[in-house]
């Protein structure tokens, strides 16, 4: 046996220190554990590449749907690429373990800048604002950062200042309750109130992270710096915002408005996205501050982009299958991911003839998938401008009016879809009670009926929960 072999991780709950392989990459340290989630460790490819893997706890390697989801959003992650987010290689799944495969992470995070000084607004809008187009690009993709800290934002010095890099979108974290996150080394100083009760976070959540980030530069201290975690997930629940001014009598009370509103407790009360709260920050600090947004290429917008696998593994351990697209939509709703490359546990090599599609079954699955791909994205563009409505509507016949609209979106978006998806339990399912919940609360709206509102209005927000998680996890039929 080679000398390049020596010490291998023995199964799914085997050691995890310098030296042992995973698969072909050779441990070279452990740089973070999350207990019962995943453990984060440098690793070097046999080629002698310096790579991260974000090794999945057994009981979620175990846990079919959630390691569909995480599978899932590690395909629609690797497709996106921004100067400021750490190159994402993609997922390994093989019979005993799934891990996330990057490149390794920043020495220095913003959490270690704050631990040693506080940087000033110039330098805070440059490294946030960086951050903000980050999270704009990958919104537009359909992904939001499940857990936007300090620690997840690298910094790499260089002459024209730092330059931030995400380092985790935080795509092997499942939802839970805030208190769950707290027993698994979360501290939440950074957490959204919806994220606190459990609910799946949307762009409006990271508005609020990035507004907690923001505090803690300026300022020196998060938003609600409890020594206590339960009692910082409580404030994040019921406290007001903080007035920066008070903590820093040089801030303007112009920035007090702009936190006050991006971390209001509504997430439809915020600034609609993370670019927009650095904007609103750079004008009342009177600095300058870039938001580099990345479009997806003309080519790409309303039709299928293939995620590219780019994960080197041992041919050992290698299974291909047929490539069924992968459909990526620039959605407020969501976006969803369907198909790549599978790995599994068996050696036995895999006949040319199955190792690719036909043109013709090519050509039928991007035609499939684009059709699906319209039906999003118009349905994007129908609840964007509704919800606006609504949010806006002040007498019963406004907020009658933009449920139904939305109402007929979600109609409209399930009768435009194939009949496999429409007719399923998955998406199709979704839309047809999203649908119901937004009919219920019309109704209640023509007839005046306040407590009715509000039961079909809490309904109507779970409903698309719900859907919001079809999407993300690919439950499409």
């Amino acid at each position: 046996m080679s000398a390049w072999r020596h010490k291998v991780m023995d199964g799914p709950s085997g050691a995890i220190d310098s030296g042992v392989f995973v698969d072909d990459f050779r441990v070279e340290r452990v740089v973070a554990t999350r207990a019962e989630l995943y453990t984060v460790v440098e690793a070097r490819g046999r080629g002698g590449e310096r790579v991260a893997l974000t090794l999945l706890a057994p009981s979620l390697v175990g846990d079919k749907e959630q390691r569909r989801s995480v599978l899932g959003l590690a395909r629609l992650r690797a497709s996106i690429e921004h100067p400021h987010m750490i190159e994402f290689r993609g997922a390994v799944e093989s019979r005993h373990r799934v891990y996330l495969v990057s490149a390794p992470p920043a020495h220095r995070t913003l959490a270690d800048l704050l631990r040693e000084a506080r940087p000033g607004p110039d330098e805070t809008l440059r490294i946030l604002g960086q951050v903000a187009g980050a999270l704009e690009t990958a919104a537009a993709r359909g992904l939001t950062h499940r857990d936007l800290t300090t620690q997840a934002i690298g910094l790499r010095q260089e002459d024209e200042g730092p330059h931030a890099l995400l380092s985790d979108f935080g795509i092997a974290l499942p939802p839970a309750p805030g208190c769950d996150l707290l027993g698994r080394g979360d501290d939440g100083a950074y957490r959204s109130p919806e994220e606190v009760r459990g609910q799946v976070p949307e762009p409006e959540s990271n508005v609020y992270s990035l507004a907690c980030i923001l505090v803690d530069c300026l300022t020196g201290a998060p938003p609600y710096a409890y020594d206590r975690p339960l009692l910082t997930a409580h404030a994040h629940l019921v406290e007001p915002p903080p007035a920066v001014s008070e903590r820093r009598s040089d801030l303007p009370l112009a920035l007090d408005q702009v936190v006050a509103r991006a971390m209001a407790k509504d997430p439809r009360q915020r600034y609609a996205s993370s670019a927009e709260l650095i904007r609103a920050a750079a004008q009342a600090l009177d600095v300058e501050a870039e938001v580099p947004v990345v479009a997806a290429p003309p080519m790409e917008r309303g039709r299928v982009r293939r995620a590219p696998a780019r994960v080197v593994v041992p041919r050992s351990v290698r299974r291909t299958t047929a490539w069924i697209g992968v459909a990526l939509l620039a959605s407020a709703v969501s976006g969803f991911a369907a198909g790549g490359v599978d790995w599994s546990d068996d050696p036995r090599p895999v006949p040319a003839a199955r190792s690719q599609a036909t043109q013709q079954d090519r050509r039928q699955d991007v035609a499939y998938t684009q059709r699906v791909a319209r039906v999003v994205e118009r349905l994007r563009e129908r609840r964007i401008g509704a919800r606006r409505r609504l949010r806006a509507a002040q007498a019963p016949a406004g907020q009658a009016a933009a449920a139904r609209a939305l109402a007929e979106a979600y109609r409209g978006a399930r009768a435009a879809l194939p009949p496999s998806i429409a007719r399923g339990p998955g998406l199709g399912r979704s839309l047809h009670d999203a649908e119901r919940a937004y009919r219920k609360m019309a109704a209640a709206a023509r007839g005046r009926n306040a407590g009715e509102w509000r039961v079909a209005r809490r309904e109507a927000l779970r409903r698309e929960a719900i859907l919001q998680r079809a999407l993300r996890t690919g439950q499409l039929s």
